[in-house]
């Protein structure tokens, strides 16, 4: 399980999530929860000719529930959704008809992975640029379980998150430890508000599925979704800095371990600071 949390604020739609998977007792904070999804949405193609594009967008998606089957979930629309067609005649190109066949991939596969080693629920929030409406569109997928224990049906909705009067929406364990301190963090401004709240939980250690350094995705001026990885620094026993980390998920992409220094490539990434102020290095700046 995790925590998977969306808010709207003046900087546009954001998530977070924490970076913990968990295993019977067991757990692992390499958990990469917040990821792009590349749409492609391609026109017919006439005889001999390579199809036209007809919409072309990275969306973000943020998932809670079982890690296993929310990766082969999340696998599948990395391969599908960047190759959808559609007939102008009969249908456009929205966010909405996007929903409709994750949900029918996600319904499907969710189904059978229960059916034969009854995993955990798999949830996740959607969210990308419609071109019908002109804006960027959220939605839910999440198991309905309705009032009877044997009932499992996925299902989705589109969040009007620009009219709710509390645009801050989250799933996941440790959903009411989040709401407690979502009011600790009340004075704190919406657009860091839900950041303070996770990294409570994370440091209290209250929820133990609930871990990890924090990951964050945001979308830029072009309505395409990116990730942000943690900055950290290391200080010795005297309270000096020695060194900086630059974490996606477990992972320090300063580490020596992954840096290179023989003119090969190394990881370029958009990172912000723990204490959630800036954004730092290469990238597209976050703009809380």
């Amino acid at each position: 399980m995790t925590l998977a949390v969306v808010w709207n604020c003046s900087g546009g739609l954001h998530f977070a999530s924490d970076s913990r998977i968990s295993k019977g007792d067991k757990s692992s904070d390499f958990g990469v929860k917040v990821v792009p999804v590349h749409i492609k949405v391609f026109e017919p193609q006439k005889e001999g000719e390579s199809p036209p594009v007809a919409f072309d967008s990275t969306y973000g998606m943020c998932f809670s529930g079982d890690f296993s089957g929310a990766s082969i979930v999340r696998n599948f629309l990395a391969i599908t959704l960047q190759r959808l067609q559609y007939v102008p005649t009969y249908s456009s190109v929205s966010f909405l008809n996007i929903c409709r066949i994750v949900e029918r991939i996600y319904s499907e596969l969710s189904s059978k992975i229960q059916d034969e080693i009854e995993n955990d629920s798999i949830d996740f929030f959607l969210a990308g640029y419609c071109p019908k409406n002109k804006k960027i569109m959220l939605a839910k997928f999440y198991i309905d379980y309705g009032e009877a224990i044997e009932k499992f049906e996925p299902a989705f909705e589109i969040i009007d998150y620009e009219s709710s009067s509390d645009p801050i929406f989250y799933i996941g364990s440790g959903e009411e430890e989040f709401r407690f301190y979502l009011g600790i963090h009340e004075f704190r401004p919406l657009s860091k508000r839900p950041l303070y709240a996770l990294r409570s939980i994370i440091n209290t250690g209250k929820v133990a599925s609930v871990g990890g350094n924090i990951q964050v995705g945001a979308f830029d001026r072009n309505n395409e979704f990116y990730m942000l990885g943690i900055v950290e620094e290391k200080k010795d026993e005297n309270g000096l800095i020695n060194g900086i980390s630059y974490y996606y998920a477990g992972i320090d992409m300063n580490s020596d371990s992954i840096e290179v220094d023989n003119g090969a490539f190394m990881v370029m990434g958009n990172y912000m600071e723990s204490i959630f102020l800036v954004p730092k290095r290469q990238g597209i700046p976050f703009t809380p």
